[in-house]
Protein backbone atom coordinates (compact mmCIF):
# COMPACT_ATOMS: atom_id res chain seq x y z
CA UNK A 1 0.00 0.00 0.00
CA UNK A 2 0.80 3.70 -0.69
CA UNK A 3 -0.58 6.17 1.43
CA UNK A 4 -0.05 9.69 0.81
CA UNK A 5 -0.42 12.29 4.02
CA UNK A 6 -0.82 15.71 3.14
CA UNK A 7 -1.07 18.85 4.30
CA UNK A 8 -3.79 21.98 4.54
CA UNK A 9 -2.61 24.69 2.08
CA UNK A 10 -4.36 24.22 -1.35
CA UNK A 11 -0.64 23.92 -3.39
CA UNK A 12 0.04 20.82 -0.96
CA UNK A 13 -3.87 19.49 -1.99
CA UNK A 14 -3.08 20.16 -5.39
CA UNK A 15 0.00 18.07 -5.35
CA UNK A 16 -1.46 15.58 -3.88
CA UNK A 17 -4.40 15.23 -6.46
CA UNK A 18 -2.04 15.52 -9.39
CA UNK A 19 0.68 12.75 -8.21
CA UNK A 20 -2.10 10.50 -7.21
CA UNK A 21 -4.50 10.58 -10.34
CA UNK A 22 -1.19 9.93 -12.44
CA UNK A 23 -0.38 6.65 -9.93
CA UNK A 24 -3.47 5.14 -10.30
CA UNK A 25 -3.15 3.97 -14.09
CA UNK A 26 0.02 2.86 -13.14
CA UNK A 27 -2.03 0.03 -10.98
CA UNK A 28 -0.55 0.81 -7.62
CA UNK A 29 -2.87 1.17 -4.13
CA UNK A 30 -2.88 4.49 -3.21
CA UNK A 31 -5.09 6.12 -0.48
CA UNK A 32 -4.69 9.64 1.48
CA UNK A 33 -4.66 10.71 4.90
CA UNK A 34 -5.62 14.23 5.64
CA UNK A 35 -6.66 16.88 7.82
CA UNK A 36 -10.35 17.94 8.17
CA UNK A 37 -11.59 20.93 6.38
CA UNK A 38 -10.01 19.41 3.33
CA UNK A 39 -11.89 16.05 2.98
CA UNK A 40 -14.93 17.53 0.77
CA UNK A 41 -12.10 19.08 -1.42
CA UNK A 42 -10.80 16.04 -1.89
CA UNK A 43 -13.35 14.06 -2.02
CA UNK A 44 -14.36 16.09 -4.97
CA UNK A 45 -11.46 15.88 -6.93
CA UNK A 46 -10.07 12.26 -6.13
CA UNK A 47 -13.62 10.69 -6.70
CA UNK A 48 -14.05 7.20 -4.94
CA UNK A 49 -10.93 6.22 -6.44
CA UNK A 50 -8.77 6.58 -3.71
CA UNK A 51 -9.62 5.52 0.51
CA UNK A 52 -9.49 8.61 1.98
CA UNK A 53 -8.57 8.91 5.48
CA UNK A 54 -8.55 11.02 8.58
CA UNK A 55 -5.47 12.54 9.83
CA UNK A 56 -3.97 14.49 12.73
CA UNK A 57 -0.35 15.24 13.28
CA UNK A 58 -0.69 14.48 16.84
CA UNK A 59 -1.95 11.28 16.69
CA UNK A 60 -0.93 7.78 16.10
CA UNK A 61 -0.85 7.22 12.08
CA UNK A 62 -3.05 4.65 11.05
CA UNK A 63 -2.52 1.58 8.38
CA UNK A 64 1.48 2.45 9.28
CA UNK A 65 2.50 -1.42 9.62
CA UNK A 66 0.77 -1.78 6.28
CA UNK A 67 2.51 1.25 4.19
CA UNK A 68 4.94 0.08 2.12
CA UNK A 69 5.48 3.63 0.76
CA UNK A 70 4.92 6.70 2.34
CA UNK A 71 4.47 10.10 0.48
CA UNK A 72 4.29 12.95 2.32
CA UNK A 73 4.53 16.61 0.70
CA UNK A 74 6.38 18.46 3.54
CA UNK A 75 4.64 16.79 6.31
CA UNK A 76 7.81 17.84 9.63
CA UNK A 77 5.83 15.47 11.70
CA UNK A 78 6.75 12.25 9.26
CA UNK A 79 10.54 12.60 10.95
CA UNK A 80 9.56 10.81 13.86
CA UNK A 81 7.16 8.35 12.54
CA UNK A 82 10.53 5.49 12.17
CA UNK A 83 11.84 6.44 14.93
CA UNK A 84 8.78 5.98 17.21
CA UNK A 85 7.85 2.96 15.05
CA UNK A 86 4.99 4.53 13.66
CA UNK A 87 5.92 2.32 10.44
CA UNK A 88 7.55 -1.13 9.02
CA UNK A 89 11.19 -0.91 8.96
CA UNK A 90 10.97 -1.91 5.49
CA UNK A 91 8.64 0.95 4.53
CA UNK A 92 10.26 3.84 2.29
CA UNK A 93 9.42 7.46 3.04
CA UNK A 94 9.35 9.58 0.10
CA UNK A 95 9.42 13.84 0.45
CA UNK A 96 8.08 16.34 -1.68
CA UNK A 97 9.34 19.55 -1.63
CA UNK A 98 10.41 22.98 -3.64
CA UNK A 99 12.21 24.90 -2.17
CA UNK A 100 16.51 25.98 -1.60
CA UNK A 101 18.50 24.76 1.44
CA UNK A 102 21.50 26.20 0.18
CA UNK A 103 23.01 28.47 2.87
CA UNK A 104 23.59 31.71 1.44
CA UNK A 105 25.72 34.87 3.89
CA UNK A 106 22.93 36.89 3.24
CA UNK A 107 20.18 34.30 4.90
CA UNK A 108 18.74 35.73 7.80
CA UNK A 109 18.56 33.42 11.27
CA UNK A 110 15.08 33.21 10.61
CA UNK A 111 16.00 31.51 6.96
CA UNK A 112 18.91 29.40 8.13
CA UNK A 113 16.38 27.44 10.47
CA UNK A 114 14.20 26.87 7.84
CA UNK A 115 16.79 25.80 5.54
CA UNK A 116 18.25 23.72 8.20
CA UNK A 117 14.54 22.34 8.87
CA UNK A 118 14.49 21.10 5.11
CA UNK A 119 17.24 19.07 5.15
CA UNK A 120 16.56 17.44 8.77
CA UNK A 121 12.86 16.02 7.24
CA UNK A 122 14.78 14.96 3.84
CA UNK A 123 17.27 13.06 5.84
CA UNK A 124 14.14 11.55 7.48
CA UNK A 125 13.01 10.48 4.23
CA UNK A 126 14.71 7.38 1.64
CA UNK A 127 13.87 9.73 -1.32
CA UNK A 128 13.78 13.71 -1.67
CA UNK A 129 12.44 15.04 -4.86
CA UNK A 130 12.86 18.59 -4.77
CA UNK A 131 10.90 20.39 -7.03
CA UNK A 132 13.11 23.12 -9.29
CA UNK A 133 12.47 25.71 -11.67
CA UNK A 134 15.24 25.70 -13.51
CA UNK A 135 18.63 22.81 -13.30
CA UNK A 136 20.23 22.81 -9.93
CA UNK A 137 23.81 22.15 -9.57
CA UNK A 138 25.33 19.13 -8.19
CA UNK A 139 25.50 20.48 -5.17
CA UNK A 140 23.42 19.32 -1.98
CA UNK A 141 25.12 19.75 1.11
CA UNK A 142 24.17 17.71 4.23
CA UNK A 143 22.09 14.95 2.59
CA UNK A 144 22.37 11.40 3.13
CA UNK A 145 19.26 10.44 1.18
CA UNK A 146 18.75 9.83 -2.63
CA UNK A 147 18.17 13.43 -4.14
CA UNK A 148 16.17 13.60 -6.88
CA UNK A 149 15.38 17.13 -8.78
CA UNK A 150 12.12 17.34 -10.60
CA UNK A 151 9.49 19.58 -12.28
CA UNK A 152 7.27 21.67 -11.10
CA UNK A 153 3.90 19.81 -10.24
CA UNK A 154 0.84 21.14 -11.57
CA UNK A 155 -2.42 19.80 -12.69
CA UNK A 156 -3.90 19.40 -16.22
CA UNK A 157 -6.34 21.88 -17.41
CA UNK A 158 -10.46 21.04 -17.82
CA UNK A 159 -12.05 23.70 -17.96
CA UNK A 160 -11.78 26.20 -20.64
CA UNK A 161 -11.44 30.69 -19.69
CA UNK A 162 -14.92 30.66 -21.31
CA UNK A 163 -16.86 27.92 -18.86
CA UNK A 164 -14.90 29.70 -16.03
CA UNK A 165 -16.35 33.15 -16.92
CA UNK A 166 -19.65 31.71 -17.42
CA UNK A 167 -19.12 30.29 -14.36
CA UNK A 168 -18.45 33.20 -12.56
CA UNK A 169 -20.66 35.32 -14.16
CA UNK A 170 -18.78 37.20 -16.47
CA UNK A 171 -18.66 37.60 -20.15
CA UNK A 172 -16.43 35.63 -22.03
CA UNK A 173 -14.63 38.19 -23.16
CA UNK A 174 -14.08 39.88 -19.87
CA UNK A 175 -11.03 40.31 -18.45
CA UNK A 176 -10.26 40.07 -14.38
CA UNK A 177 -7.82 40.15 -11.96
CA UNK A 178 -7.55 36.87 -9.47
CA UNK A 179 -6.97 37.63 -6.10
CA UNK A 180 -5.82 34.59 -4.00
CA UNK A 181 -4.54 34.35 -0.78
CA UNK A 182 -4.58 30.67 -0.58
CA UNK A 183 -6.26 27.78 1.73
CA UNK A 184 -4.12 27.89 4.82
CA UNK A 185 -6.14 27.60 8.06
CA UNK A 186 -5.31 28.55 11.21
CA UNK A 187 -1.24 29.54 11.75
CA UNK A 188 -0.93 28.78 8.05
CA UNK A 189 -3.30 31.82 7.31
CA UNK A 190 -1.37 34.62 5.59
CA UNK A 191 -1.27 37.15 8.22
CA UNK A 192 -1.73 40.44 6.22
CA UNK A 193 -5.02 38.98 4.39
CA UNK A 194 -7.27 41.80 5.81
CA UNK A 195 -4.71 44.59 5.28
CA UNK A 196 -4.45 43.80 1.32
CA UNK A 197 -8.06 42.64 0.92
CA UNK A 198 -8.62 46.87 2.49
CA UNK A 199 -6.77 48.04 -0.59
CA UNK A 200 -7.82 45.56 -2.40
CA UNK A 201 -10.96 46.79 -2.28
CA UNK A 202 -10.43 50.61 -2.92
CA UNK A 203 -9.81 49.96 -6.55
CA UNK A 204 -13.30 47.77 -6.82
CA UNK A 205 -14.19 50.33 -9.74
CA UNK A 206 -10.94 50.44 -11.90
CA UNK A 207 -10.58 46.82 -12.03
CA UNK A 208 -12.58 43.68 -12.08
CA UNK A 209 -11.54 41.45 -9.27
CA UNK A 210 -12.23 38.11 -8.20
CA UNK A 211 -11.82 36.44 -4.88
CA UNK A 212 -10.52 33.65 -5.19
CA UNK A 213 -12.75 30.77 -2.97
CA UNK A 214 -11.26 29.11 0.07
CA UNK A 215 -11.26 25.63 2.04
CA UNK A 216 -13.02 27.91 4.87
CA UNK A 217 -15.68 30.68 3.80
CA UNK A 218 -14.10 34.38 3.58
CA UNK A 219 -15.84 36.77 5.81
CA UNK A 220 -14.73 39.81 4.89
CA UNK A 221 -17.02 42.10 3.19
CA UNK A 222 -15.56 42.97 -0.45
CA UNK A 223 -17.34 45.70 -2.43
CA UNK A 224 -20.36 44.03 -4.51
CA UNK A 225 -18.83 44.88 -7.48
CA UNK A 226 -15.86 41.91 -6.35
CA UNK A 227 -16.52 38.76 -7.62
CA UNK A 228 -16.07 35.94 -4.52
CA UNK A 229 -15.26 32.53 -6.76
CA UNK A 230 -16.88 29.24 -5.16
CA UNK A 231 -13.95 26.92 -4.82
CA UNK A 232 -13.04 25.58 -7.97
CA UNK A 233 -12.50 21.87 -7.60
CA UNK A 234 -9.24 22.43 -9.99
CA UNK A 235 -7.75 26.35 -9.25
CA UNK A 236 -5.26 25.66 -12.17
CA UNK A 237 -8.58 26.32 -14.70
CA UNK A 238 -9.20 29.56 -12.56
CA UNK A 239 -6.07 31.00 -12.81
CA UNK A 240 -5.90 29.81 -16.22
CA UNK A 241 -8.81 32.57 -17.32
CA UNK A 242 -7.89 35.43 -15.11
CA UNK A 243 -5.40 38.15 -16.81
CA UNK A 244 -2.93 38.43 -13.48
CA UNK A 245 -2.89 37.11 -10.54
CA UNK A 246 -2.39 38.63 -7.18
CA UNK A 247 -1.37 36.38 -4.30
CA UNK A 248 0.18 35.68 -1.21
CA UNK A 249 3.56 34.36 -1.66
CA UNK A 250 3.06 29.95 -2.16
CA UNK A 251 4.42 27.54 -4.01
CA UNK A 252 1.39 26.22 -5.76
CA UNK A 253 -0.03 29.79 -7.48
CA UNK A 254 3.34 30.43 -8.47
CA UNK A 255 3.49 26.64 -10.49
CA UNK A 256 -0.13 27.32 -11.55
CA UNK A 257 1.09 30.70 -12.99
CA UNK A 258 4.04 29.66 -14.61
CA UNK A 259 2.30 26.91 -16.25
CA UNK A 260 -0.28 29.12 -17.43
CA UNK A 261 1.87 32.03 -18.49
CA UNK A 262 -0.49 33.88 -16.39
CA UNK A 263 1.58 37.05 -14.94
CA UNK A 264 1.84 36.84 -11.26
CA UNK A 265 2.13 39.68 -8.51
CA UNK A 266 2.98 38.64 -4.81
CA UNK A 267 2.42 40.32 -2.19
CA UNK A 268 4.98 40.82 0.95
CA UNK A 269 5.90 37.68 2.73
CA UNK A 270 5.33 37.47 6.27
CA UNK A 271 7.85 34.60 6.77
CA UNK A 272 10.81 32.66 5.82
CA UNK A 273 8.96 30.38 3.29
CA UNK A 274 7.14 32.67 1.70
CA UNK A 275 10.40 35.15 1.55
CA UNK A 276 11.77 31.90 -0.49
CA UNK A 277 8.72 32.39 -3.29
CA UNK A 278 9.56 36.08 -3.65
CA UNK A 279 12.98 35.19 -4.65
CA UNK A 280 11.82 32.41 -6.87
CA UNK A 281 9.84 34.53 -9.20
CA UNK A 282 12.52 37.22 -9.29
CA UNK A 283 14.83 34.77 -10.22
CA UNK A 284 12.76 33.80 -12.97
CA UNK A 285 11.85 37.86 -13.91
CA UNK A 286 15.39 38.99 -13.29
CA UNK A 287 13.67 41.40 -11.65
CA UNK A 288 11.18 43.10 -9.33
CA UNK A 289 8.52 43.61 -11.52
CA UNK A 290 6.66 40.53 -9.70
CA UNK A 291 6.25 41.73 -6.33
CA UNK A 292 4.34 44.50 -4.46
CA UNK A 293 6.02 46.14 -1.29
CA UNK A 294 3.76 48.27 -0.24
CA UNK A 295 -0.07 49.37 -0.83
CA UNK A 296 0.69 52.15 -3.37
CA UNK A 297 2.56 50.30 -5.93
CA UNK A 298 -0.42 47.99 -6.15
CA UNK A 299 -2.03 50.51 -9.32
CA UNK A 300 1.66 51.05 -11.03
CA UNK A 301 2.34 47.23 -10.78
CA UNK A 302 -0.84 46.12 -11.92
CA UNK A 303 -0.31 48.39 -15.10
CA UNK A 304 3.12 47.24 -15.39
CA UNK A 305 2.39 42.98 -15.31
CA UNK A 306 -0.51 44.26 -18.24
CA UNK A 307 2.18 45.42 -20.27
CA UNK A 308 4.88 43.14 -20.05
CA UNK A 309 2.74 40.48 -20.22
CA UNK A 310 4.30 38.95 -23.31
CA UNK A 311 8.06 39.19 -21.81
CA UNK A 312 6.62 37.58 -18.61
CA UNK A 313 4.96 34.56 -20.00
CA UNK A 314 8.01 34.07 -22.47
CA UNK A 315 10.10 33.65 -19.51
CA UNK A 316 7.65 31.46 -17.10
CA UNK A 317 7.40 29.04 -20.89
CA UNK A 318 11.21 28.49 -20.38
CA UNK A 319 10.34 26.33 -17.10
CA UNK A 320 9.24 22.74 -17.14
CA UNK A 321 6.02 21.72 -15.12
CA UNK A 322 5.57 17.96 -15.66
CA UNK A 323 6.59 16.93 -11.76
CA UNK A 324 3.31 14.60 -11.43
CA UNK A 325 4.73 12.65 -14.39
CA UNK A 326 8.15 12.57 -13.18
CA UNK A 327 7.09 11.74 -9.54
CA UNK A 328 4.55 9.08 -10.62
CA UNK A 329 7.22 7.16 -12.26
CA UNK A 330 9.80 7.37 -9.32
CA UNK A 331 7.69 6.65 -6.65
CA UNK A 332 6.61 3.47 -9.09
CA UNK A 333 10.02 2.30 -9.45
CA UNK A 334 10.48 2.99 -5.72
CA UNK A 335 7.47 1.02 -4.40
CA UNK A 336 8.41 -2.03 -6.80
CA UNK A 337 11.73 -2.22 -5.37
CA UNK A 338 12.59 -3.08 -1.52
CA UNK A 339 14.07 -0.67 0.61
CA UNK A 340 17.60 -2.31 0.89
CA UNK A 341 18.00 -2.05 -3.31
CA UNK A 342 17.33 1.53 -3.38
CA UNK A 343 20.79 2.47 -3.14
CA UNK A 344 21.06 0.04 -6.39
CA UNK A 345 18.78 1.58 -8.48
CA UNK A 346 19.76 5.49 -7.58
CA UNK A 347 21.36 6.18 -10.81
CA UNK A 348 18.38 4.57 -12.68
CA UNK A 349 15.90 6.80 -10.76
CA UNK A 350 18.25 9.86 -11.39
CA UNK A 351 17.41 9.36 -15.33
CA UNK A 352 14.03 9.84 -14.72
CA UNK A 353 14.44 13.66 -14.21
CA UNK A 354 14.54 15.89 -17.23
CA UNK A 355 17.44 17.88 -15.39
CA UNK A 356 21.06 16.98 -17.33
CA UNK A 357 22.83 18.13 -14.58
CA UNK A 358 21.55 14.58 -12.89
CA UNK A 359 20.86 11.59 -13.88
CA UNK A 360 19.20 12.30 -17.44
CA UNK A 361 21.75 12.67 -20.18
CA UNK A 362 19.79 13.16 -22.98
Amino acid sequence: MISFVVGRGMGHLGRCVSITERLLPLHLPVQVFAFEGTNDYLLENLKSHVPLKAYEESTQFEDGRQTELLINDWRSEVARFRTEGLLDINTKIVTVYHSDFSMSRNDSIEMREYKKKIVNIANHSDIFLHMNLFPPKQFNPGLNCIYIPIPIITREIDQSPEEVKRQLGLQEDEQFILVQMGGGLGIHRYQQIVEWYKHINGLAGRYRFVVAGQLKEEDYDFDKRIIKAPLFPNGRNLVNAASLVISKPGMGILADCISTGTPLLFLPADDAEREQKISMLRKILNNDLGTIKKPEEIVTKIEQAFEKKHEIQKKFKQIPSNGAEVASQIIEMAYRTPLSELPKIREELLRLTPFSSYGNKG
